[in-house]
């Protein structure tokens, strides 16, 4: 079955997660299936996605860095973190799959969190594709 024309793939991804006025926030998981109760979703701003890469496939990320709120809980050791885009900053709907934080070289990236620490997502680091 073939999949979206480029144009097309960039339209849908800047409809659904708009340059303005959106309303999305960053959720985070320690094991890939579960939200982590220790960080309080990120909002990403009504400016914060990027217009969608004009590639295949293209690719739809936030266009400033974003930082998290202070953890509340440790994680008790290092672990993978992973993130997924809700539509509310409680609750709402589960917009992506979980995707592991990666760096420049897209190596899963580890923290070890204590109550307080911050994580900070540099621009691009949160990554949208239509698969």
């Amino acid at each position: 079955m073939p999949g979206l024309s480029t144009p097309e793939s960039i339209a849908t991804l800047d409809q659904r997660f708009p340059t303005t006025g959106g309303t999305d926030y960053v959720g985070y998981s320690i094991n890939g299936t579960s939200e982590f109760a220790g960080l309080a979703r990120t909002a990403i701003g009504a400016t914060g996605w990027a217009s969608a890469t004009n590639a295949d496939p293209s690719v739809k990320a936030n266009a400033n860095a974003l930082t998290t709120a202070n953890a509340t809980v440790a994680t008790g050791g290092s672990v993978t973190v992973y993130h997924a885009i809700f539509s509310a900053s409680t609750g709402g709907t589960q917009r992506t799959d979980w995707t592991a934080l990666t760096d420049t070289s897209d190596a899963a990236r580890t923290f070890n969190l204590a109550v307080g620490d911050q994580i900070t997502l540099a621009a691009g680091a949160v990554r949208v594709t239509l698969t």
